[in-house]
């Protein structure tokens, strides 16, 4: 019981990175490395936090924590009495003051100066305000169609993968006999 929970509390706790882990999987060998960025000049700063108003960033960040950790809870009932402790910690290590900077960064890494100011400005469009209603559901709607189409041909990929399986096996068995 301890051993499940400790799992389950691990898969919890990958949510930040944004990994919705099932408790019996294992984390990853090689942890992911942030990428090395060139330094934020004030005018990549300043039209990146434009940019992150614009997109409500910090209410968007906040809201897809939330959601993330509904979504674990509800698939990993067992994390239910420590919902509390995952809130906590991802208030405490995710504070808008705290993360903007390195956002920043990221922004200033992919888009100019004037990019950012294009995208600023399209974001604050009637067009920009409408797509940023939209998009979210339109992507879960795109994913749920990509799913039905999956799921329709699944018994197809469990025979693709059942006969590499045996083709795997069998190879393993001539490389036994060989030694």
């Amino acid at each position: 019981m301890i051993r499940s929970t400790l799992k389950i509390m691990l898969a919890g706790s990958l949510l930040l990175g944004g990994t919705a882990l099932m408790a019996e999987q294992k984390a990853p060998a090689e942890k992911p490395k942030a990428p090395k960025l060139k330094p934020l000049t004030p005018e990549a700063e300043k039209a990146a936090y434009k940019l992150f108003d614009v997109l409500k960033m910090k209410e968007g960040i906040s809201g897809a924590l939330n959601q993330s950790l509904k979504v674990q809870v509800k698939r990993q009932p067992a994390m239910a009495p420590y919902e509390d402790i995952y809130k906590k910690f991802f208030a405490k290590y995710t504070k808008w003051d705290d993360m903007k900077k390195d956002l920043a960064k990221l922004y200033a890494q992919a888009f100019s100066v004037k990019e950012m100011e294009e995208l600023t400005k399209f974001y604050s469009s009637d067009v920009g305000k409408k797509s940023l209603t939209l998009m979210p559901r339109l992507t879960q709607l795109s994913m749920l169609l990509a799913q039905q189409r999956i799921a329709k041909h699944a018994d197809e990929l469990k025979k693709a993968v059942e006969a590499r399986a045996k083709e795997l096996e069998s190879q393993a068995k001539k490389e036994t006999k060989k030694k």
